[in-house]
């Protein structure tokens, strides 16, 4: 949710009408590629991740010259290409640097080791996608320092960006994966708590995202529970971190397989 703060950013999702077709499509698309690409043996010429690192490739291609095609509006002076390098590198540090800070935030532990494995698969994503891979930071400090430099860039979110985090957050009460309206509901309240604990008040506000009541209380019950968790539960062997890896693989199986079964087919771009 914090990346639709940077205005320029949000640019090509506006330009290319996606920003009015909401969200359920844009997360089954991103959830089933990076299940696919991150599971073993999974670069086999013709295999599903192959066919969507492809599939990715060619609409990222596509979008880039029909903005250029079609729109004089574009701002080159400000935005830069339509999904530039630069922007896909800030992209992918946000779902390594920036999300290990959430999580850290959340309370949880993430050993050095760890960190160089995010940012080793997201590099190997990166790449996947068409990024030249010495472009792609190797740990937290190029990180960062990549980050910054990204930023002073950057102009603060708009009005382009406020209708993406509703879109966003209004994902929970169109996905059909929760049966009733009441769970809907509930889980999109609980990610609007999300919101207000890991993001500052300046950017939530700027977002438009929802004041609901006691915003802190669930995202601290999270922290607490992950602390509680990890002290209880030390990986003393390898069996153990291999019993997690079947574990988190099954369960991302299991979400993936949810948002398969309940995108509707015609539900498309």
């Amino acid at each position: 949710m914090g990346g639709y703060d940077f205005a320029y950013l949000n640019k090509p999702l506006v330009f290319t009408g996606v920003l009015k077709k909401g969200a359920v499509k844009r997360l089954k698309d991103t959830l089933e590629f990076w299940v696919n690409v991150t599971r073993e043996n999974a670069l086999k010429i013709n295999s599903d991740a192959y066919q969507l690192i492809v599939r990715t490739r060619l609409m990222h291609s596509y979008a880039r010259l029909k903005i250029k095609e079609k729109n004089k509006d574009w701002d080159y002076g400000n935005w830069g290409e339509p999904i530039n390098t630069w922007d896909m590198v800030a992209t992918y540090t946000g779902f390594s640097l920036v999300f290990m800070q959430g999580l850290k935030k959340l309370g949880i532990i993430i050993s050095e080791e760890e960190e160089k494995g995010v940012f080793h698969l997201w590099k190997y994503i990166g790449y996947l996608l068409g990024i030249p891979a010495d472009l792609m930071p190797e740990n937290r400090q190029q990180a960062t320092e990549q980050f910054y430099l990204w930023t002073a860039t950057q102009a603060k979110g708009d009005e382009d960006s406020a209708h993406l985090a509703k879109a966003l957050l209004d994902e929970n009460l169109q996905s059909t994966i929760l049966k009733y309206e009441f769970q809907r509901k509930n889980l999109r309240y609980l990610h609007i708590c999300c919101n207000w604990y890991l993001l500052d008040a300046e950017i939530n506000n700027r977002l438009l995202i929802p004041a609901v009541a006691v915003p802190h209380l669930f995202p601290s019950l999270i922290r607490k529970a992950n602390i509680l968790t990890q002290k209880i539960f030390k990986l003393s062997s390898e069996k153990k971190y291999s019993q997690l890896v079947k574990t988190g693989n099954k369960q991302q199986l299991k979400v993936l397989d949810d948002y398969l079964k309940h995108t509707p087919k015609d539900f498309h771009y």
